[in-house]
């Protein structure tokens, strides 16, 4: 039986190798390129067809397994443990290395190449360099290069990189970046660069414009060498990314007319709370339309100043900027608003009659204004995670969510059930904030939903009172309650039903007609929840309760 398997195995094998080289090389195109080259054992006819390929990963995640991350330089306090795991990553990659030595020279066309090289010595540079010759004389397209180890040593890319036309996207890590190093080069082709953990002296951003003049798209990550990140002269420029941990950056002014999205982030914790932010400017930016702030410390009247230079934003999103107190966004062409995590925010004034996505994320809920007629938003969201709850809280609750209340979807994260269930003494003061949402949605995160207490349906249908559907689920698990309701026409010059004196307001418990409930997931018994729907309208008129539970996958 097993001679017949493997009969039969060699059979398929050779009938696969006697296809066109064309549709062998397809094939290939759709495999790792570790299993590409693996591939070449198989016959004479798939010897070298591997380095046909157009797409090389040669990078840290295709060579996990293969070769052990890290580089461990020779120390007298090595135990035996050490020294063996240090051994074993020289032999691996020298492996490497030799298998590069063979077959680099060897491609004659080259689209993408990503390259992971453990570690880097001065005895090295030589290697390196002939690698990446054989690279750019195959006119690869997009190269990414990451150095491993320490960079105590760093490796500096050589002239024939610099100065060729072919490359479009570059992305470096663990590399150096020198201002000598960029003398007389040029990459006119390029428009993606992107330079991780790189470092750059002073005068490096300085030939910026002149070796990279097509440039529209910058990444910087985690970069040292520079005390100010001044990117200037280039006019095609469309997207800067730059992202530290370092509490020595005095500014990032970005000088681009055509800029459209511009992301900072600051990582960590700066020194103290009398650290001197990295100020930044880009009041030259005038068609950005996406501005993205982590770890910002700047203040109310910064960010105004800074808003009040970009005419046409569309994207604002802060997030973590603990010195902004009391804001105002006034953004006529604003469409995307959010705050997440800024500790201290207390209230927000928003002028901007295009808003259309809101989203807030903190512990408590803040003070929400608005000078413009009702915000009429197409998706809300707020996630919040009390850490004290009492009346007080519960009312800035309903004032905040009042502001949101002609939101067309709307998702309201907490921790659990309770954080939602708004006292009767706060009911009987207010109005329910939520009277114009159509679709709520409520993610628990602390709940494993094995049960829907009725409390909870009921505080719920106060807030938002005639929605048309009402989704309650953890995202962290597989189980889904959806509720879609079906309501009687209100009569002609009906306008509401009483329960309140405000607008209108016709509430479900005037004219629910319908329920459809459909569980993802669970088998729990709804019987209490179709009581409450079927006999909860206040005229006595029985509700038609549906339910759908979705079955079992085998």
């Amino acid at each position: 039986m097993n001679m017949e398997k493997k009969t039969r195995s060699d059979t398929n094998l050779d009938r696969i190798s006697d296809l066109p080289e064309a549709i062998r090389k397809h094939i290939l195109s759709f495999l790792p390129t570790r299993d590409a080259v693996r591939a070449s054992i198989l016959s004479s006819s798939w010897r070298a067809l591997w380095i046909e390929l157009p797409n090389l990963d040669f990078g840290r995640f295709e060579l996990r397994g293969f070769l052990p991350v890290g580089y461990f330089p020779i120390s007298i306090n090595d135990d035996d443990a050490a020294r063996e795991r240090r051994d074993s990553i020289v032999k691996k990659s020298e492996e490497l290395y030799e298998f590069l030595d063979r077959t680099l020279g060897l491609i004659s066309k080259l689209e993408k190449l990503s390259l992971y090289l453990p570690h880097y010595g001065v005895e090295l540079k030589s290697r390196f360099d002939h690698w990446l010759d054989c690279v750019v004389s195959c006119d690869v397209k997009e190269l990414n290069l990451e150095i491993g180890g320490n960079h105590d040593i760093r490796y500096s890319l050589p002239k024939s990189v610099l100065g060729v036309n072919s490359i479009t996207k570059l992305k470096l890590k663990g590399c150096e970046l020198s201002s000598a190093s960029l003398v007389n080069t040029k990459l006119p082709s390029l428009q993606n660069l992107s330079l991780q953990y790189v470092y750059l002296d002073e005068g490096a951003m300085d030939s910026l414009a002149a070796t990279f003049p097509n440039l529209e798209v910058f990444t910087f990550k985690y970069c040292y060498g520079l005390t100010r990140l001044e990117v200037s002269g280039l006019t095609k420029l469309v997207k800067v990314d730059v992202e530290h941990n370092a509490e020595h950056y005095e500014a990032v002014e970005i000088d681009a007319p055509n800029l459209l999205e511009f992301t900072y982030m600051h990582e960590g914790e700066w020194l103290d709370s009398f650290s001197h932010p990295c100020e930044i400017e880009v009041a030259t930016c005038k068609s950005m339309k996406r501005l993205k702030l982590v770890g910002v410390l700047f203040d109310d009247f910064d960010l105004n100043m800074l808003l009040e230079g970009l005419p046409v934003l569309e994207q604002l999103f802060l997030y973590e900027c603990d010195n902004l107190r009391d804001v105002c966004i006034s953004s006529p062409h604003l469409v995307e608003l959010e705050f997440e995590r800024c500790r201290y925010l207390l209230t927000a004034a928003i002028h901007s009659p295009n808003l259309k996505i809101f989203h807030y994320a903190d512990d408590d809920p803040i003070s929400f204004k608005s000078k413009c007629p009702a915000l009429k938003l197409t998706e809300a969201s707020i996630y919040l995670k009390p850490d004290m709850k009492g009346d007080k809280w519960y009312v800035g609750l309903v004032k905040f969510l009042s502001k949101l209340c002609h939101s067309e979807r709307l998702t309201i994260c907490v921790g659990s059930e309770e954080d939602l269930i708004v006292p009767e003494k706060v009911r009987t003061k207010s109005r329910p904030p939520l009277r114009g949402v159509k679709h709520l949605m409520v993610e628990l995160r602390a709940s494993f939903m094995k049960h829907t207490p009725i409390k909870f349906i009921d505080a719920l249908l106060w807030l938002a009172p005639c929605p048309e559907s009402l989704s309650i689920y953890n995202g962290f698990i597989p189980v889904c309650k959806s509720l879609k309701f079906m309501y009687e026409k209100p009569l002609k010059g009906q306008k509401k039903c009483g329960c309140w004196k405000s607008p209108l307001i016709i509430c479900w418990r005037h004219s629910l007609e319908k329920v459809l409930l459909e569980n993802k997931k669970g088998d729990e018994d709804d019987t209490r929840l179709a009581n409450f729907f079927s006999k909860g309208r206040l005229d006595g008129k029985m509700v038609c309760f549906v339910k759908n539970t979705r079955p079992k996958k085998k």
